[in-house]
């Protein structure tokens, strides 16, 4: 089988592990499209020759870099369908992404592959979209539904949604991977006679639930709190940190490369994704949860959205907005340390089962099979 995958992260050093998962397929014959440059979390990335032959990779060149909807190809598209030829053309995209209505659009000129594509979309809108460009995206999306032939999903919440508009094709829940780097580095077992250090990884925005945090410190008077990221509400929050004095112990850091992130995760005695449901958006995965878990760190995070299918377990969990209920659980990894092992163990355990890049395209050689490709 000769597959093109178009993704739109495939710079990345991530994505990389990902398409070799994909090549160690049998009978697969992999290709790789994706730009040549992209903004990731802030960050342009420029995709860099790896020099692994195990795929073949396809630069383009792309407008609204770092907009995973309104993203397009204004260059190469077109010519690495017509070049490769593909028998199965994998989208990592919604299918409501104006990439997927480019690539549905030039379908019949290529010789009319099989089109699956991965959606992410946990909120059931009945063909409307979070952007002016709504009638757009429901017409793109209604036709992609029409001619795949089946879709993958990154969570049971999706899987649902998918069916409530009305998909009536094959489809998986296979939930993105995490990259090697954390299952090779675990944390060795710490002290915590000392102060405790809370993290946080990810945008500055209100639906990331950061002043929860701030908010908690005000009861963990001997904890520090570090806040990686940036984003539209970061005022906000420093202002908060202020008004509740305890703006000492916040360390603010700005976006970090992915490669970084192992060396900041380490530094955490816990993760914390306070994430709340808001209009329009929950969390679709949380996959610093599953980064901090494979690295041996424990992670804890509301129950908003896909959050709770990650984590897997009650007692990792708190409400959404409740802050009492987040500070018991961080006091609780100081006080409780046969609990704190347990949850280390089971971090790592569920995130190698679940969360890595091979069984990710394991399990999408099975849906293959499925289908009848492979």
């Amino acid at each position: 089988m000769r597959l093109l995958i178009i993704d739109k992260t495939a710079g990345l050093a991530s994505a990389h592990e990902r398409h070799q998962a994909f090549a160690s397929l049998p009978k697969v014959e992999l290709h790789v499209f994706g730009p040549s440059r992209w903004v990731e979390n802030d960050r342009t990335v420029s995709w860099v020759d790896h020099g692994d032959e195990r795929y073949v990779p396809h630069r383009g060149t792309v407008c609204f870099p770092g907009y995973y909807a309104r993203h397009f190809y204004s260059g190469g598209l077109l010519r690495v369908l017509r070049d490769v030829k593909p028998d199965v053309v994998q989208l990592l995209e919604e299918p409501w992404a104006l990439v997927s209505g480019e690539t549905a659009f030039l379908r019949p000129l290529m010789g009319c592959f099989d089109l699956l594509f991965y959606t992410w979309e946990n909120i059931y809108r009945p063909w409307k979209y979070p952007s002016r460009l709504s009638p757009v995206y429901a017409r793109i999306d209604r036709w992609v539904h029409r001619i795949s032939v089946g879709a993958v999903c990154a969570t049971q919440m999706a899987e649902t949604v998918l069916r409530q508009k009305g998909y009536d094709k094959p489809t998986a829940v296979i939930p993105y991977g995490v990259s090697a780097w954390y299952f090779q580095s675990p944390v060795a077992a710490k002290d915590l006679d000392r102060p405790l250090t809370v993290g946080y990884i990810g945008r500055m925005l209100e639906m990331k639930g950061v002043d929860l945090l701030i908010r908690a410190m005000e009861q963990l008077p001997d904890a520090e709190l570090i806040l990686i990221g940036s984003g539209a509400d970061e005022g906000t929050f420093r202002n908060l940190a202020n008004e509740c004095h305890v703006e000492n112990r916040v360390r603010w850091v700005s976006s970090i490369s992915e490669e970084e992130v192992v060396g900041h995760l380490a530094s955490f005695d816990l993760l914390v994704l306070p994430s709340r449901t808001m209009p329009g958006w929950s969390e679709q995965l949380g996959r610093v949860l599953i980064e901090a878990m494979a690295l041996g760190v424990p992670a804890f995070g509301s129950s908003s959205g896909a959050i709770p299918e990650v984590l897997g377990r009650e007692d990792l969990l708190f409400p959404e907005n409740d802050v009492d209920v987040l500070v018991a659980a961080i006091q609780r990894i100081r006080e409780d340390a046969a609990w704190r092992t347990e949850i280390v163990e089971y971090g790592r355990r569920r995130a190698r089962e679940l969360f890595s890049w091979e069984r990710f395209a394991a399990n999408m050689g099975d849906f293959y099979r499925n289908l009848g490709f492979l």
